[in-house]
Order: C-alpha cells, then sequence, then structure tokens
C-alpha cells in the first residue's frame, strides 16, 4: 500500500466502516471491523476489475481503492 494511504489510514480510519479518502494520492480508503465484510469487498472488487490495495492495521483490515478517472 502506498505510504501516504498507510499515514491517512492511520489518521482517519480508527473504526469499521469508516472511510476517508488520502490526500496524497486520492485513493478511497474503506475500513472493515468484520473480516466477512472485509472478504466480500475484497471478492467484489476484483471481480469488477477495481485496482486496490489492503493492509492490515491494529484490528481493521483496511482497503485503498483507486478512484475511477
Amino acid at each position: 500500500m502506498n505510504p501516504c494511504c498507510l499515514e491517512e489510514a492511520k489518521a482517519s480510519i480508527k473504526r469499521g466502516r469508516d472511510v476517508a479518502t488520502c490526500d496524497g494520492c486520492g485513493r478511497l480508503l474503506l475500513g472493515y471491523d468484520n473480516e466477512q465484510d472485509f472478504q466480500r469487498a475484497v471478492e467484489a472488487m476484483t471481480k469488477s476489475g477495481a485496482e486496490f490495495e489492503h493492509t492490515r492495521q491494529g484490528v481493521l483490515w483496511v482497503i485503498a481503492k483507486k478512484r475511477k478517472t
């Protein structure tokens, strides 16, 4: 995950269902506290061909999704 996304996630994603935008690259940041919800989101994004990265941040899973231009 981009360093700018990691920094923004640490500052903005505090619990599941939190959403933020990375000021550095503009990616949409999504926080999940439920592993099943996280897995469903990953499956849906993969199926739709979305460009994204994910990481674990404490008890949360965070997805950084590239926005369509």
